[in-house]
């Protein structure tokens, strides 16, 4: 009987990176020889929030019957039918364990391993310190905590919440984590090393991705710009963007905007196919930015405009694989300007990632050989 391992990781059918990571990290160990399941604590068992979040629900509710907020209830009901949707992508691919909540789950787990990560499982929970403990996997012994390759989130640790950080990190034996400054944190609250490993989509073979590429239902043909923007997209980005399609008679697939029909009807491995095949992609997605250099496309990274910044995630991935000049900064005037400018908007230099790949996938492979053993 194969040794079974449980992945504790952001459960919700709304974000297309979670779930690629999901998969993949379920695909990693499966390939290692082990019986692997997700567990799949829905935000709707999570413990209820305090009395001041209840009553807001309560008056954002009388606001909407009464014809006020239509914008905030076309995306509340816009994103109910995403979730159904992306429901089907883990149904079909995620292995799923229970569906429960995180409290009280000491001794009542069976698992040779936990795995946390990997994703921003470590980010601060403001909901309830419980779930900061319970992506800390206090829930089990220490021999059976593991990670792949988890983030913060943030550069410093919230100084109300860092004996909480400190204890359960120092229940690890082994820790790893995804960015460089999530190592140094560690050292600094722990003394103890933590490795950097690549996100887990990246330590799969590309041609796993390719298997299951899907084609999406909405779907034309390879003419188009896609744009994928957690943050929104408007401004000077999408001006120039529109603006370029339009000159190179282009489609922009704006595959987050909620009237576009795409944000309800895309699956994660569709989300993939529109990567894999677009002339170019403009994101300030982390997950985007990788399956633009493993399918080996053009893209433009712009910074989030709801000011949650990309941090260390990017910076740690742009420099493991030596991929510079693609913020949107730095290559804006591409978007008007033909020539040597327009070509470098659409020219990356990939010859040194399947190298980089090699060593870095090398590099888990040992790291794990270490932990199991």
């Amino acid at each position: 009987m194969k040794d079974k391992i449980v992945l504790v990781t952001l459960y919700d059918n709304v974000n297309f990176g979670n779930k690629l990571q999901n998969y993949a990290a379920q695909k990693y160990f499966e390939l290692m020889g082990f019986d692997v399941e997700t567990l799949p604590c829905s935000q709707q068992l999570l413990p209820k929030r305090n009395i001041v979040m209840f009553f807001k629900r309560i008056v954002h509710r009388v606001l909407q019957v009464n014809g006020f907020e239509k914008e905030k209830k076309k995306y509340v009901e816009a994103s109910s039918h995403r979730r159904e949707y992306i429901k089907t992508f883990s149904d079909e691919y995620l292995r799923l364990g229970e569906d429960c909540g995180y409290i009280n789950l000491k001794g009542k787990l069976d698992a040779k391993y936990f795995v946390t990560g990997s994703d921003q499982v470590w980010h601060y929970m403001k909901r309830d310190i419980r779930a900061l403990e319970y992506f800390l996997l206090t829930f089990a012994v220490p021999s059976q905590r593991l990670t792949i390759a988890p983030s913060f989130g943030f550069d410093e640790f919230p100084k109300k919440y860092l004996k909480t950080y400190k204890k359960g990190l120092e229940g690890f034996e082994y820790l790893s984590v995804r960015e460089e400054r999530g190592a140094e944190l560690i050292k600094e609250v722990t003394g103890k090393e933590a490795t950097v490993l690549l996100d887990p989509t990246m330590l799969i073979d590309t041609s796993e991705w390719l298997k299951i590429l899907k084609k999406p239902s909405q779907y034309i043909d390879n003419n188009y710009i896609f744009v994928y923007t957690l943050g929104g997209f408007k401004g000077e980005i999408k001006k120039k963007t529109c603006k370029l399609a339009d000159e190179l008679g282009l489609k922009v697939i704006d595959i987050m905007g909620i009237d576009s029909g795409y944000y309800i009807h895309t699956r994660p491995d569709e989300f993939l196919y529109w990567i894999h095949n677009a002339q170019l992609i403009v994101t300030d997605s982390f997950h985007a930015s990788v399956f633009s250099i493993l399918f080996k496309r053009p893209f433009v990274v712009t910074e989030r405009s709801d000011l949650k910044g990309m941090g260390s995630r990017l910076d740690t991935l742009f420099n493991k694989f030596g991929i510079s000049g693609r913020h949107f900064d730095e290559l804006k005037d591409g978007f008007e300007e033909s020539g040597e400018i327009r070509d470098k908007l659409f020219a990356v230099d990939y010859s040194d990632v399947p190298e980089i790949l090699e060593v870095e996938r090398k590099k888990a492979e040992e790291f794990y050989k270490k932990v199991f053993s």
